[in-house]
């Protein structure tokens, strides 16, 4: 059975299906709130759309399919720009965005995500200094706009996609799973865990209570708080069959000497649990 590793890293929305590699933490900046609790993915990633893997190719359902239509516009620049991408393309839905950092700063995104290049980013190649983003068309929008400070240099590829949600997948017991997208959230998550070696899926109930969820008054919520500082918590990583245990996910942020990790099983929360987390 396959465990998670220690280092933090968090799910970045990236183009399409799964191009960059979880080993190293990515700084694309999203916050995720999941449910009423704060899901912070101890060395995993939580699916959302289509986002990044190691070596191979995870394209589960539910994540967006792109077909690139037009050509690529790729510009350089200093400072914050505004880029004109000329004509829309007929069925054109979304602008896919490859930016590259040439120097250090905070790259902001139409979107509001940003990615960061620090001074020791400068030493890496060229492709661990890229970040990808799928923003959508706004009605006559031919325009994308990069904002950061007047001093960081970048370099930006652009291009009109068409972009198609595909369908959950249903198992035999009837639970939908795939990715988190615009139509909702499966029964099953897609999730990554071992540095990008396994994909599976959690149930969202049990995200959902590993998240907090079954907390109902402000006491509960101070003592969740509290306990969660110094604990993570486990729930149970399946194959798309919802039965069959491949791994196990980490939910939480607590590292250190005194940071414990114990089973969904073993909290006393009022949300469905699964009768087999390890």
């Amino acid at each position: 059975m396959n465990t998670r590793e220690m280092d933090p890293i968090f799910a970045s929305a990236l183009r399409a299906t799964l191009v960059a590699n979880v080993e190293r933490t990515p700084r694309l900046r999203r916050r995720w709130r999941w449910r009423l609790g704060i899901g912070v993915f101890t060395g995993c990633v939580l699916i959302s759309g289509g986002v990044a893997l190691a070596a191979g190719v995870f394209s589960p359902p539910g994540a967006p399919s792109d077909t690139q239509l037009g050509n690529t516009v790729t510009v350089t620049r200093t400072g914050p720009a505004t880029i004109d991408l000329g004509p829309v393309p007929a069925g054109a839905t979304d602008v896919s965005l490859t930016l590259t950092c040439l120097s250090v700063g905070t790259f902001y995104f139409p979107d509001g995500s940003n990615f960061i290049c620090s001074a020791a980013d400068m030493s890496s190649p060229a492709i661990d200094r890229k970040a990808m983003e799928v923003v959508p068309l706004r009605p006559g929008q031919r325009t994308v706009s990069i904002d950061t400070s007047a001093s960081a240099s970048w370099t930006l590829q652009a291009v009109y996609v068409h972009r198609v949600i595909t369908p959950w997948g249903t198992n035999a017991n009837g639970q939908t799973y795939g990715v988190l997208n615009e139509n909702g959230t499966p029964d099953l998550v897609a999730v990554i865990i071992d540095q990008g070696k396994v994909h599976g899926y959690v149930k969202e109930s049990d995200l959902n209570c590993a998240s907090g969820a079954g907390v109902s008054s402000p006491a509960q919520a101070l003592a969740w708080n509290a306990a969660s500082k110094n604990r993570n918590i486990s729930i149970p990583v399946y194959e798309s069959d919802g039965t069959t245990v491949v791994g196990v996910f980490i939910v939480g942020g607590a590292h250190g000497p005194n940071a414990t990790t114990v089973p969904l099983s073993s909290l006393s929360l009022h949300c469905p649990t699964t009768g087999n987390n390890p």
